[in-house]
C-alpha cells in the first residue's frame, strides 16, 4: 500500500466535493444567472471558469485534484484520471494529457 485510502478520500472530499456538493455551477460568462443567483439568499453559487459541462467539470475536477494532491502528498501521488458520472451509465473523462 502506497498511502491509505481513507486519507486521500477524505482530501478529495475537502478540496472538491465539499465545494461543489448542492451548489450551483455556473460559467462566469453567463452574467444574467449569476447576477440571478447573487439575488437569492443563503444560494451556494461556484462561479467557473468554463461552462460547466461533464468534459469541462470533469477537467476542472482534475485540475483541483492534482493541485490537492501533490501539495499534500509531494511526488508520492501522482494523480493519473478523473472521471465524472452524469448518470451510471454516462461520464466524462479527464486524463494528465489532457491538460496540455
Amino acid at each position: 500500500m502506497v498511502m491509505d485510502f481513507t486519507d486521500i478520500k477524505a482530501l478529495a472530499r475537502r478540496a472538491l466535493v465539499d465545494l461543489w456538493d448542492h451548489a450551483f455551477l455556473v460559467w462566469r460568462g453567463d452574467r444574467a444567472l449569476m447576477e440571478f443567483l447573487g439575488s437569492l439568499p443563503d444560494h451556494k453559487t461556484v462561479v467557473l471558469e468554463s461552462v460547466p459541462t461533464a468534459e469541462n467539470l470533469a477537467l476542472e475536477a482534475f485540475r483541483i485534484l492534482d493541485g490537492a494532491y501533490r501539495d499534500r502528498f509531494g511526488s508520492h501521488l501522482h494523480l493519473e484520471q478523473v472521471r465524472l458520472y452524469e448518470t451510471p451509465n454516462c461520464w466524462a473523462d479527464a486524463r494528465r494529457e489532457d491538460l496540455t
